[in-house]
């Protein structure tokens, strides 16, 4: 099993602010374009893996875990609740993601 050296706060600071302005970019861009807002979405998720730095609960909740596009609440996601989880179903992919009450 190959070893890997953590990556230094500074870098994870640098890939954070990254993610976040990749998902700010991809939300100016889905009323124009769809899949160049699902291109930013993919960078987001370049630069945290890079780093191995996760996404915020926040953060988490503003792309599609299965086709990996930006959703906007009303447009292409559906919010329900259901007993103890919040559930977001994709209208592009039909993928459903729970989340908890947290």
């Amino acid at each position: 099993m190959r070893k890997y050296k953590p990556a230094s706060p500074e870098k994870k600071k640098i890939a954070l602010k990254e993610m976040k302005e990749y998902l700010s970019k991809a939300e100016s861009y889905f009323s124009k374009d769809k899949v160049m807002a699902a291109k930013y979405v993919q960078k987001a998720r370049r630069s945290g893996m890079r780093y191995k730095v996760s996404f915020p609960k926040t953060l988490k909740k503003k792309f599609c875990k299965h086709c990996h596009s930006y959703l906007k609440q009303g447009v292409n996601v559906t919010v329900r609740t259901n007993k103890s989880n919040v559930v977001y179903t994709c209208k592009e992919c039909k993928g459903v993601m729970r989340f908890g009450y947290n």
